[in-house]
């Protein structure tokens, strides 16, 4: 049992909380300046990699990235390939589906798979390896069908006959727009299909008066997207433009195997590439994921005047309700006991199944 003022779809609430690895009760009492402030642990739906560790070299990889995030207090992430040849996708399944039969205790939830290709545009790849494909539809039924895939990225005019979207439906996965050059109107009918988008205005066809491309139809139309809040892949007003406009709108890191690492190279699928303080590139300077985690994510949104309250929707109720992952993203009976703890401004703990791990800073 835990007493703090812990944040409930209702709103700040002063309570006692009972739970084991669920919440089992809260108990309101008075309000106390001395208790901590709980609120829902982070859900990260877009991560490569952490601790120097790339999601896609094999489940001790996997692991130790997970173990990883935790640390940085991420409560929950999907893990995220790159574009590469079909069968090491068969590979990074393989190793999500046996992380996920047999999870390590104080890591990261593994939700499941995020393939951000190889169904993307090879002109738009960004800092994806050179291993972009048009749309394969027995690759592509054969990772759905293994139930551990949650989310698809895909360029639309590399799917001529709109297998991907067809196709997550059928096997309740989320369709992303992504890495694309495709036209706003040819977005918008992704989008009025059902469709998300991968990182807001990152690797796509952009916003313009005249012609415009993926980001513009987003903000015309998308009900849902994930945008990176490091304050470098997109500045404050971008953020805001997309914050106003897109009612599902949530912030990922697109973290890589810098994540928690000091300056230096790691690898991100078959690429190498460098920290340099707080990005991540190729050699050519191109950004290449980052090493975001969500204590500087939070800073971040603070900095830019968020409370804490609209923070939460966007890295874990609004991430929670995109997957319809209904017992995350929420602190209330029957649900998990993940929870972010803070004392004032500091991010000071996450709590997984009920047990408290202190956030390394």
């Amino acid at each position: 049992m835990i007493a703090g003022h812990f944040l409930l779809e209702s709103g700040w609430q002063s309570s006692r909380c009972s739970h084991a690895h669920e919440v089992q009760s809260l108990e309101p009492i008075a309000h106390s300046a001395e208790l901590p402030y709980f609120q829902p642990a982070p859900i990260d739906l877009h991560v490569h990699g952490a601790g120097g560790h790339d999601v896609m070299a094999g489940e001790v990889s996997l692991r130790r990235v997970l173990a990883t995030q935790a640390q940085l207090g991420c409560g929950a992430l999907l893990a995220t390939s790159v574009a590469t040849p079909i069968e090491a996708i068969d590979d990074f399944i393989d190793s999500v589906r046996k992380v996920m039969a047999s999870p390590d205790p104080g890591s990261a939830i593994l939700l499941g798979a995020h393939l951000e290709g190889p169904f993307i545009n090879p002109n738009k790849l960004g800092a994806q390896p050179p291993h972009a494909s048009a749309v394969d539809s027995n690759a592509l039924e054969r990772w759905l069908s293994s139930g551990v895939v949650r989310v698809v990225t895909f360029a639309p005019e590399m799917d001529a006959e709109n297998v991907v979207p067809v196709m997550c439906e059928r096997y309740g996965v989320k369709a992303q727009i992504g890495h694309s050059l495709c036209d706003c109107w040819q977005a918008n009918a992704a989008l009025q299909a059902g469709c998300g988008v991968t990182h807001l205005w990152n690797a796509m066809s952009g916003a313009s008066h005249r012609d415009g491309g993926v980001a513009v139809a987003a903000l015309a139309t998308a009900h849902s997207a994930e945008i990176i809040i490091d304050g470098i892949h997109v500045d404050e007003m971008a953020f805001r433009a997309a914050y106003r406009a897109i009612p599902n709108l949530y912030a990922v890191t697109d973290g890589t195997a810098a994540v928690g690492m000091p300056d230096g190279v790691y690898r991100l699928g078959s690429h190498d590439v460098q920290r340099i303080g707080n990005t991540v590139q190729l050699d050519d300077g191109t950004l290449a994921g980052s090493c975001l985690d969500q204590i500087r994510l939070c800073e971040v949104l603070r900095a830019w005047g968020l409370g804490w309250e609209e923070i939460s929707q966007l890295h874990s109720a609004r991430p929670a309700a995109w997957i319809d992952e209904a017992s995350l993203g929420r602190i209330a009976p029957g649900c998990g006991a993940h929870w972010l703890e803070r004392i004032d401004e500091e991010l000071v703990a996450l709590w997984l199944n009920g047990e408290r791990l202190e956030i390394r800073h």
